[in-house]
């Protein structure tokens, strides 16, 4: 049992304990980001960033080499303005990629380069969107590599065959006249042949180099379009059966410290399928001595190129029994996980294609391991983060609506986007006296932890506040005195704060407004009236002023609350006015429907209009008077 050696300037096998603390002691974040500055910097291909006006705004000097231009002339222009003929098929290539949200791959084009003369150029290429966390494109990234002697090679490769051919002709009729000439003839044959089977081994390392590059690119892009953890390490499996080896599983690390295989890479043959589900079926363990444990245990990659004949008794290991029995060829174990933390192991296995592992498969495995590691810690930050988003979103809004006699209440939240960040729309219903209820809708500017402070700050606040007041404008001056004076956040909100009064036959409404959009009364006869009431943003200036208005509500009459994601719609063809607008027709609609039926058909409404993806969040708040 070997492990290939890490040092990569001489080869030398190197104590694996020395090496961990050395990269322990070396490998900080300044240094990372240094690394990856080197890496980028240093890489053989041309790789470039440019925004969303297609404008370079990084590239290494590879690149700028490629075009024939330095790195300063290229900064803040176009692939057009730089490179001429050919960097019109590049700025197609990025808008494709900026238009569709999909990487453009494995596109050849040819032209003349500005800075490259007369010359007919040739580049192989990828360009990709780059999104934020948000899922909106910040900008491309690319890869090109230059196959401009590639090309002419191939050609010349062409002319040599042609070259080849007529001499053999010449030397074929020239035999007839001289044995002397036939002789002369015959080495420039095998000359000849040489030079062309030269040429072919060379055509055949640049192909095999190429074919590594794209896979590495191809992998990366597949296993980054997840962000749930298992799906990416499932696609990591099946990339690396793809292209590296005959079967592949992923081995993780659980919570309880137990070993489990959390993925496979499936073979085409069914013999390596039942030998691999076989290995995977195995549970290793983290004190073995050789096979995902130890890789795990140690964050040493594991290679065995040749597994031999068994060893003596007292040698041997279970692991490697199980492969030999199963007429495993060559095993490849990676560790998975950023620098000083394994999360897992990815085992490659050569059964049945009579292959085994090298060292340029080492070195292609490592760089796919490297690069699904870090996406893997970046899927997992962006589980927890999401987990803890979802829980806290939860603990802003009520558990349950209140019971109020007289009046059936709905209520409805949606948030935008993935989930990734807390919303800053609210609600609350909540008793104030022996009779009356207050019921708050609001929306905190921004998102994340700061906006989630700010809701919690404004209900508690006003919840507070009501137990004491029963003018919901005299509240609304509370909360604003409380948001100016917390000094943590510079955060505003809209709030709309109402108290309802139920009678045997009516209801009694008062409301004030914090800058929010108005809500609606629908009466019974099916009439819209909208509750415009003077009042400024809370939290935005010390002096606010608030005023209230009251309102009879009759039997079945409906007061509907939202947020402006129900009616802001940004989807093409649409008016800013055109989402009120389509509101008040849905709702005039629902003349003494339930409250319930009411918030879930201006809701499905919105979402139409929003084509399924609301670009805010959505709340929603109905009373409706029944005089029970």
């Amino acid at each position: 049992m070997t492990a290939p050696p890490d040092d990569r300037s001489t080869g030398t096998p190197v104590s694996r304990v020395h090496r961990r603390d050395d990269a322990r002691a070396a490998w900080t974040p300044t240094h990372a980001l240094a690394t990856l500055d080197a890496l980028v910097e240093s890489a053989p291909v041309g790789i470039g960033f440019w925004g969303t006006d297609l404008r370079y705004e990084r590239l290494n000097e590879a690149l700028a080499r490629l075009n024939g231009a330095p790195v300063e002339a290229h900064l803040g222009r176009t692939p057009e303005d730089v490179m001429g003929e050919m960097g019109t098929a590049v700025m197609a290539c990025l808008r494709e990629a900026m238009e569709t949200r999909r990487p453009v791959v494995e596109i050849s084009i040819s032209g003349r380069v500005a800075g490259h003369g007369n010359r007919l150029q040739h580049r192989e290429g990828s360009w990709f969107p780059v999104l934020d966390e948000a899922g909106e494109v910040v900008g491309i990234g690319g890869m090109a590599r230059d196959v401009t002697e590639r090309h002419e090679m191939e050609a010349e490769r062409i002319k040599l065959l042609e070259e080849s051919i007529t001499q053999r002709a010449h030397a074929e009729a020239a035999q007839v006249r001289s044995a002397s000439i036939q002789h002369e003839a015959e080495i420039a044959r095998r000359e000849a042949e040489a030079a062309t089977r030269a040429a072919e081994a060379a055509q055949r390392a640049a192909q095999a180099t190429q074919e590594r590059m794209e896979f590495l690119l191809r992998a990366g892009t597949r296993i980054r379009a997840s962000m749930e953890v298992g799906d990416a390490l499932a696609r990591l499996a099946g990339e690396a059966v793809s292209f590296l080896a005959d079967g592949c599983f992923i081995t993780t690390l659980a919570t309880d410290g137990t070993l489990q295989t959390e993925a496979i890479g499936h073979p085409a043959s069914q013999h390596s399928a039942e030998v691999l589900e076989s290995l995977a079926r195995h549970a290793p363990q983290l004190d073995a001595r050789s096979g995902p444990g130890r890789v795990i245990t140690t964050g040493e990659p594991e290679m065995l190129p040749e597994l031999g004949e068994s060893s003596s008794p007292e040698e041997r290991d279970e692991y490697l029994e199980l492969m030999r029995d199963r007429r495993v060829r060559s095993s490849l174990i990676l560790p998975l996980g950023p620098p000083g933390e394994t999360l897992g192991a990815l085992t490659l296995l050569m059964i049945d294609s009579g292959r085994r592992f090298s060292g340029d498969d080492f070195a292609l495995a490592r760089a796919l391991a490297d690069q699904a590691s870090l996406h893997l810690r970046n899927a997992q930050l962006y589980s927890e983060r999401s987990h803890i988003a979802r829980t806290l979103q939860a603990s802003l809004k009520p558990r349950e609506l209140p019971q109020i006699p007289g009046v059936d209440i709905a209520a409805s939240y949606s948030a935008a986007g993935a989930h990734n960040d807390v919303g800053g729309d609210f609600y609350d219903v909540f008793p104030t006296d022996d009779h009356a209820w207050t019921a708050l809708l609001g929306d905190v500017a921004g998102k994340g932890a700061e906006a989630a402070a700010v809701t919690s700050l404004a209900r508690h606040t006003l919840r507070t506040a009501s137990l004491y007041t029963a003018s919901p404008a005299r509240n609304l001056n509370t909360l604003n005195r409380a948001l100016i004076a917390e000094a943590t956040t510079t955060r505003f909100c809209t709030v709309l704060c109402a108290r309802i009064l139920p009678f045997p036959s009516h209801a009694m409404l008062t409301l004030a407004n914090g800058g929010h959009l108005a809500p609606r009364v629908l009466r019974r006869d099916g009439s819209i009236e909208q509750l415009e009431v003077p009042g400024t943003l809370v939290g935005a200036i010390r002096d606010a002023q608030f005023e209230e208005i009251r309102v009879r509500l009759e039997r079945d009459d409906v007061v509907l609350m939202f947020t402006d994601g129900v009616t802001e719609i940004r989807t093409p063809g649409h008016e800013p006015e055109d989402g009120e607008r389509e509101l008040d027709r849905t709702l005039a609609s629902l003349a003494g429907a339930p409250a319930e039926q009411v918030v879930e058909s201006i809701k499905s409404r919105a979402m139409e209009l929003h084509q399924d993806e609301p670009p805010d969040d959505m709340a929603l708040l109905a009373l409706r008077v029944t005089g029970d």
